[in-house]
């Protein structure tokens, strides 16, 4: 019996020396534990002290109206606006008249009418092909000795088999729509009844612009004599090659040309070196290399600076924000006094740009120690001279808003195909969007005015048709 208490005894000590071991290994970890937080939390702060905190942003399609706790918004027009319903057709074309002889709920029968009411629907009739054959009746002349031939119809294309209005509706899909050609065949084929493939839209197209070179040619030369002119470019490929897209632009007429080249010999052969008026384009170089009066776009300049501003993770350092103020502040003030113009004294006014080109100059020549500043500073030197040539120049933009909306339809072009896989069709490209959008810009029925001067030049015509005067 004692024997038995005292193995249960010396059991129990190794228990509790067990048990006293286990809580100083136990002490130890957490102790351990506590240290390895600590320096893990010690960590933590120096890389959020290091990592730059990025400002919380609105979503860029997330609109303020729908995020909660906004009133909901209403679309359409503001309240209060004058009701605007369709304007009412000028005439009927056809006339559908519905009558009864029983009354539709009793079966009772019905006498004579008692009145009507009016319901007028406007609907389109889908196109159908007409197919027109040219009979040319031939003579003998007892004068020449010979045979003659009654000439062409003022809508014969010589040796085509696609009439002008069909030709002319491609033109404004492809170059004004930019539909690619899979979808102009399936809109002539399933709308019109016209079964033709993509082949054949793209070479007679090509031909077209072969013929219509005069009309182009004519374009060209309305944008050379124009007093004011704009200039843009963008990346263009012909069968996979890196070329560029060119639009030069006038209030009323738009020149595309399709080269390889980026340089300055383009626009210097487009509108001549030197070159008349003034032209207006981004800071590219290839533009500074041009002799002329130049306005350099400012959207570019200001779109420039507020991206470097945004940049900034924390807020822009102090020796950004300063200039920054400066520039914004003369910018704003040039516009003001442009805005002004016409209700200023002459004197007034031409004193008031000496004293805003005078603060340009003395920008540019400062030293800054932001590399972004020093930058701006030599570009704006180098340019001084064409800030503000939009104070001078009455109507003059100081912006390049109206070449970059011309290259639009162009880069939607680019997106839904693959350019142009000749170079037949980049010339064609050139010159049938520069003939379209000389149109448009003059507010001229594309189709309509299209399909009547082609037949003529594919006669012969020898003189341009629809720009008679580059004004």
């Amino acid at each position: 019996m004692d024997t038995r208490l005292t193995l249960m005894e010396d059991d129990k000590e190794k228990l509790v020396d067990e048990i006293l071991c286990l809580r100083d290994e136990n002490k130890n970890l957490r102790q351990g534990n506590e240290t390895l937080r600590q320096e893990n939390e010690a960590l933590r702060k120096k890389i959020e002290e290091k990592t730059p905190k990025v400002p919380d942003k609105k979503l860029n399609f997330v609109k303020d109206r729908d995020r909660p706790g906004l009133p909901p918004h209403r679309w359409g027009r503001k309240g209060g606006h004058k009701g605007v319903t369709r304007a009412k057709p000028q005439h009927v074309d056809r006339e559908v008249s519905q009558t009864l002889s029983a009354c539709p709920d009793c079966h009772h029968v019905l006498g004579a009418s008692v009145g009507t009411t009016k319901h007028l629907q406007e609907d389109i009739i889908p196109a159908h092909v007409e197919v027109t054959r040219f009979l040319h009746h031939r003579y003998w002349c007892p004068g020449c000795k010979t045979v003659v031939t009654a000439p062409y119809a003022p809508d014969e294309v010589p040796y085509g088999y696609i009439g002008p209005r069909a030709l002319a509706t491609m033109v404004w899909m492809k170059f004004h729509l930019a539909l690619p050609g899979n979808k102009i065949k399936a809109v002539l084929e399933d709308f019109c009844g016209l079964a033709i493939t993509e082949g054949a839209i793209h070479k007679a197209l090509q031909r077209l612009a072969l013929h219509m070179g005069l009309e182009a040619q004519q374009v060209l030369e309305a944008v050379r004599s124009a007093l004011i002119k704009h200039a843009d470019e963008t990346g263009w490929t012909v069968n996979g090659v890196g070329h560029w897209l060119w639009s030069f632009l006038t209030r009323r007429f738009a020149y595309v040309k399709v080269d390889k080249s980026r340089g300055s010999k383009i626009p210097k052969a487009v509108l001549g070196d030197p070159f008349t008026g003034v032209m207006v384009s981004d800071f590219f170089s290839a533009y500074n290399k041009m002799s002329g009066r130049k306005q350099k776009c400012l959207v570019h300049l200001k779109r420039e600076v507020r991206k470097a501003g945004d940049a900034f993770a924390q807020g822009p350092p102090g020796d950004f924000k300063e200039p920054d103020k400066r520039l914004k502040r003369l910018l704003a003030d040039a516009e003001r006094l442009a805005d002004h113009r016409t209700h200023l004294p002459a004197l007034t006014y031409a004193r008031r740009v000496r004293r805003i080109k005078d603060r340009l100059f003395t920008f540019a020549t400062q030293v800054y120690s932001h590399k972004f500043w020093q930058r701006i500073s030599a570009r704006l030197l180098k340019h001084h001279q064409a800030i503000f040539t939009y104070l001078d120049v009455p109507g003059l933009p100081s912006d390049n808003n109206a070449a970059e909306r011309s290259i639009k339809p162009h880069v939607i072009i680019r997106n839904r195909s693959f350019q142009n896989r000749t170079e037949k069709g980049a010339n064609a490209h050139g010159t049938l969007s520069s003939i379209l959008q000389s149109l448009l810009l003059q507010g001229r029925p594309v189709v309509k005015e299209l399909a009547a001067a082609y037949p003529l030049h594919r006669q012969g015509a020898g003189k341009p048709i629809l720009f008679t005067s580059t004004r």
